[in-house]
């Protein structure tokens, strides 16, 4: 039935006849009249009513009236008789209104259908008829006396049929969801006796104004989730976006309960909205079981993050005494007195030593890892000229290996990817040296760039050597499984695809490979690539002011020949500098004692001895107590006169001489 439509009138009981035709009808006639009248004053489901439209007297009869209001005359004044119809669906209230104007003004009889609601928010299909009956001497006054009854089973699927989503909606009310609907002309919402139930009451708890209903029901939201629910019924009604938000109640006996509310807008044939019809779920238990699940896995998080915090400290004081029999091991090789045998032994104690030492620090990264207290310095950069670099390191060593090292970035020398730039070289070495390591004499490995989908940029390396079995695939990235490599001649902590794997998924990245056994392996990882920085794209109207360095005799400590040759490239236009290195600790002590240096650049990375140690030798020592210290990568700048990030340009260094310069003024 469509809105403001009069139902069938078929198969209508027995019409009441006005007090003018009592007259006329036989003996029978009136005995009948009589019977009826009285079954409708017992019959719940139906109420006569009698209402002067000049004076708005009204009187009402019957059980059928309990339903909507206490007294039978304030049911109808509600439904008919009042000025504003507050029990009656908003969208059935201007018809009647019409129609009881019509009928006060012309008489005449009506017979019609319209919605309404019960004292507990249900609602109901009514059907009203009546007449208007001419008072004697009344000047053109008139009764209006009729009927009132309950035709809910005869109109309601009918009704749902025209409503989308309605029947899905009455499918949910069975599983004790509540049912809502939000007038958005009248601005009331009515609701039914589940949601009510839902915080604690057996029915509307308020008088039967929907506008009441709706200020009891934010009273019991908590102040908290009220914005943002609000805010969800705006965007649904105004930007039709789905309505399905989660906010918590006050239960009547103090709980709290969590909702979850749905609906779907219903709009007019010009496509504004009207209504919204929705579902209101009680998800409480669902909640407190998540809550459970959450707290479960943030203690399993804490857990885990003790237990790396133990390995980090534990790793972190193993290095102390490490560096310690490593650099001294090395002093004492520096004896002349020492025989071969002698000195071959303390070569192995050296050899073993650096070994453990880069098991502890694998171990100290990965509890740095686990227990995030590595934040990765995410920045845009290109990945080609670090590829590159990573490519110069590994040279030495692909060398002593026999192994032929090949770079192809294939056009890609220019492509942008936001990552760490030092942990992002940390993972190509330790995947492009594992492919070194492993690989056969006189083998390849070819390291390449190539586009994916969704604007992702892959660089894959490629090595000829024995391949990884199938049925091991899943050991692979496991810390400290070297897949059997340990039996071998090649030395290995079996962490450094572990790393690889953690840092780049903690970039945002993804890694994986393929493999063939006695085939070789490729080793892949992916970026999301982006455009590149914008200062990168505007040119400089100013020209770059020239850096000059102060005067000073500066001590490098450094292993790595690529890493000499760029402070060297540095100094080039610097005759005031004078360059010095040293490859180890104790050739750094030895010069420093020698050689008077103004200042010590140390790489953290370099092994045999911690920057802090061979700082505090520096300073114990009279010969170079007078000696500025300067740390290059990850360290505590105050233990040091002054820190330099790995990748450090000129512009730093000057700032760090500077600084050192005047200190020792």
């Amino acid at each position: 039935m469509s809105e403001g439509s009069s139902p069938e009138t078929t198969d209508l009981p027995l019409q009441l006849a006005a007090p003018d035709e009592l007259d006329t009808l036989a003996p029978e006639q009136l005995a009948r009249q009589a019977v009826h009248l009285q079954s409708l004053l017992l019959d719940k489901d139906c109420g006569l009513w009698e209402w002067h439209p000049r004076s708005g007297q009204r009187r009402a009869q019957g059980a059928f009236w309990s339903m909507f209001a206490e007294d039978a005359a304030a049911a109808l004044a509600g439904l008919w008789s009042g000025d504003e119809l507050c029990l009656v669906h908003s969208g059935d209230r201007d018809k009647l209104l019409a129609l009881r104007h019509r009928v006060s003004s012309q008489g005449g009889s009506f017979d019609t259908a319209f919605r309404a609601f019960d004292s507990s928010g249900q609602l109901y299909w009514l059907r009203i008829r009546g007449r208007a009956v001419p008072v004697d001497g009344g000047d053109g006054e008139s009764v209006v006396i009729g009927s009132c009854a309950d035709y809910t089973e005869a109109f309601s699927g009918r009704y749902l049929s025209k409503l989308p989503g309605e029947r899905p909606l009455q499918a949910l009310a069975g599983v004790s969801d509540g049912l809502w609907e939000w007038d958005l002309r009248a601005d009331e919402v009515v609701l039914d006796r589940a949601c009510w139930a839902m915080l604690g009451f057996e029915q509307n708890p308020v008088d039967t104004d929907a506008r009441t209903a709706l200020s009891h029901w934010k009273s019991r939201m908590l102040p908290e989730d009220f914005p943002r629910a609000a805010q969800a019924f705006k965007d649904h009604v105004c930007e039709r976006l789905p309505l399905d938000v989660e906010f918590r109640l006050w239960h009547r006996d103090g709980g709290i309960v969590w909702v979850r509310c749905r609906g779907q807008a219903q709009r007019n044939s010009d496509g504004e909205p009207v209504r919204v019809l929705g579902v209101l779920q009680d998800i409480t238990g669902n909640r407190e079981a998540l809550l459970r699940a959450e707290r479960e896995l943030q203690q399993l998080r804490q857990d885990s993050a003790n237990r790396a915090d133990l390995l980090f400290s534990l790793s972190h004081e193993l290095r102390t005494p490490l560096n310690a029999i490593l650099g001294y091991s090395q002093m004492v090789e520096l004896d002349q007195s020492l025989n071969p045998d002698q000195r071959q032994r303390l070569a192995e104690i050296r050899r073993a030593g650096q070994h453990l030492l880069h098991l502890v620090g694998d171990v100290l990264e990965l509890a740095r890892i686990d227990s995030q207290r590595l934040a990765p310095s995410m920045e845009p950069m290109q990945p080609a000229a670090l590829v590159a670099d990573c490519k110069r390191l590994l040279e030495p060593l692909a060398e002593t290996r026999r192994v032929s090292l090949i770079f192809e970035p294939l056009g890609w020398e220019s492509a942008f990817i936001c990552a760490d730039p030092v942990r992002f070289k940390q993972v190509v070495l330790n995947l492009a040296g594992n492919a070194v390591k492993y690989n056969r004499e006189n083998g390849r490995v070819v390291i390449n760039f190539a586009p994916q989908a969704e604007g992702w940029l892959r660089l894959s390396i490629l090595d000829t050597g024995k391949g990884i079995p199938e049925e091991r695939r899943a050991e692979v990235f496991e810390p400290f499984n070297r897949l059997g490599a340990e039996k071998g001649q090649i030395e290995g902590t079996g962490v450094g695809l572990a790393i690889a794997k953690r840092l780049t998924e903690a970039m945002g990245g993804r890694i994986d490979f393929d493999s063939h056994e006695d085939q070789g392996s490729v080793f892949w990882i992916e970026f999301p690539l982006i455009d590149a920085p914008v200062e990168l794209m505007l040119l400089s109207a100013q020209p770059s002011i020239p850096v000059k360095l102060p005067p000073c005799r500066l001590l490098q400590v450094e292993n790595r020949p690529t890493a000499i040759e760029r402070l060297k490239s540095m100094l080039s236009g610097s005759s005031q500098v004078q360059h010095l290195v040293a490859t180890d600790a104790v050739e750094a002590i030895f010069t420093a004692r020698t050689q008077g240096p103004d200042i010590v650049l140390f790489d953290c990375s370099v092994p045999g001895m911690s920057a802090a140690d061979l700082a505090r030798i520096l300073k114990d020592d009279p010969l170079t107590k007078t000696i500025r210290f300067v740390a290059i990568g990850e360290c505590r700048e105050e233990e040091f006169d002054a820190t330099l990030p790995e990748e450090f340009e000129l512009v730093q260094l000057c700032q760090v001489l500077e600084r050192c310069a005047s200190d020792s003024v």
